[in-house]
């Protein structure tokens, strides 16, 4: 998760797809054993239609909202990637797994752990990662496992698309500075030669075997977007015209309202701090196009659950 400011976390999961009739007693029926689906879109905060943002344009995100429980008082267990994606993938407190830091593999400070896949994997599922579930530095992990655990899974794949090979395409505050820089880019080519389109593909024919096989599953697709670098085609950034987007104000005296130690954070990077307006509009407009191109990806793996018939039968979350 990106450093240049803390997102308040929400989390959504629509529980089951379909209405579950009343439960019949265990002797009655087998106990039925559901899949999951676990998206993660990274750096996404509630700039959202169903979070009730006037401008983003997220309907597959939406409609799941719609078709589930919306958190609004859901927070992250620590502004940054590592140790927050430690923690809901253990459900222990960073204090307890000590990271506090993100290049830090899980198992160099809680060798024991359980994780949460791995409850499944023990229950006779078939756990598998696509993309970046636990910490990567990005964009310069992307194709590989970053600082992955082994242990959660019985099979992954590292999605690599043109995004990260055109990176001397993108514009940077900090020219060469990618990951923990504002920059952006309105991307050539579609939506399948992005790494998240790549990765939603792989998602798909995922979906498609399992179907095919009946072995429940835990799916874990871990999208890249809308993380500095926001890259997304041009359609997409076309749908947000600069002039039609307003940069919000902060207030005077906010900072000095902040501790020490936020208001350190987020001032150590001058080069974000007190941006032109002109400038901080097309950050906007960038941010905002990554997100609609990310819920595309979204869109396209939730068809293939219902197409499939794996939706009557899978729990989705998505954070």
């Amino acid at each position: 998760m990106r450093a240049v400011a803390v997102w308040a976390a929400w989390l959504m999961s629509a529980a089951v797809w379909s209405e579950v009739t009343a439960q019949a007693s265990q002797s009655d029926r087998p106990v039925k054993r559901y899949n999951v689906l676990f998206l993660i879109c990274d750096d996404l905060n509630c700039d959202l239609g169903c979070y009730g943002h006037p401008q983003v344009q997220s309907p597959n995100i939406d409609r799941l909202a719609a078709r589930g429980v919306r958190f609004a008082q859901a927070h992250c267990q620590y502004p940054l990637c590592g140790p927050s994606r430690a923690s809901f993938m253990t459900g222990l407190y960073p204090d307890q797994t000590l990271i506090h830091g993100n290049a830090i593999y899980l198992r160099t400070r809680v060798p024991n752990v359980v994780t949460m896949s791995q409850i499944f994997r023990q229950d006779g599922y078939f756990a598998m990662r696509i993309g970046k579930i636990f910490h990567y530095g990005v964009p310069r992990h992307i194709g590989t496992g970053g600082h992955d655990d082994p242990d959660s899974w019985d099979y992954t794949i590292n999605p690599r698309g043109r995004d990260k090979d055109e990176e001397d395409k993108i514009f940077s505050l900090r020219p060469g500075s990618f990951g923990g820089t504002l920059s952006w880019l309105a991307a050539d080519g579609t939506d399948e030669e992005q790494t998240d389109g790549i990765g939603a593909t792989a998602a798909v024919k995922m979906l498609e075997r399992f179907a095919e096989n009946g072995r429940p599953f835990f799916l874990a697709v871990g999208f890249y977007r809308p993380h500095t670098p926001y890259v997304a085609p041009k359609a997409d950034f076309a749908r947000y015209p600069v002039d039609s987007i307003t940069v919000p104000r902060i207030p005077d005296g906010y900072y000095d309202s902040l501790p020490a130690p936020a208001r350190k954070w987020l001032l150590r990077k001058k080069v974000q701090v007190g941006l032109d307006p002109a400038l901080a509009k097309q950050a906007i407009q960038a941010y905002h196009a990554s997100i609609t191109f990310v819920d595309r990806q979204v869109g396209r793996v939730l068809d293939a659950l219902e197409k499939t018939g794996l939706a009557d039968n899978t729990i989705v979350l998505l954070t």
